[in-house]
């Protein structure tokens, strides 16, 4: 089965988030780190309840999954502003969030 754009985005996002984490100085990594793979996969989670619920359900899916994106955004905003990570690397994730965010927010308009 062809994957949906968005989940695969999203999935690449958690892989680099993962690897990011272990970058992370360790009294930050419980804090910090795990929580915002924590989110990420939140997100996904949730983009995958979506593909698989009827219509009218769909929207509330997403609507978790764009809250969860947004906080996923807030904590990897927090990692760059601590400067915990590698500054371009957290860029390129924070560009690939907003591009699945996008997409999420697309989504829930098409099914409204």
């Amino acid at each position: 089965m062809e994957e949906l754009s968005v989940i695969t985005l999203t999935y690449e996002i958690y892989k680099k988030l993962i690897t990011l984490t272990t970058t992370i100085d360790k009294k930050y990594r419980y804090t910090l780190g795990e929580p915002v793979v924590a989110s990420c996969s939140t997100i996904l989670e949730q983009l995958i309840l979506a593909k698989h619920a009827p219509k009218p359900l769909k929207a509330t899916y997403l609507i978790n999954a764009d809250a969860a994106g947004e906080l996923t955004a807030l904590k990897l905003r927090a990692v760059l502003e601590l400067k915990l990570a590698n500054e371009t690397n957290i860029l390129k994730i924070q560009a690939k969030l907003s591009e699945a965010r996008r997409q999420i927010g697309g989504w829930r308009k098409s099914v409204a």
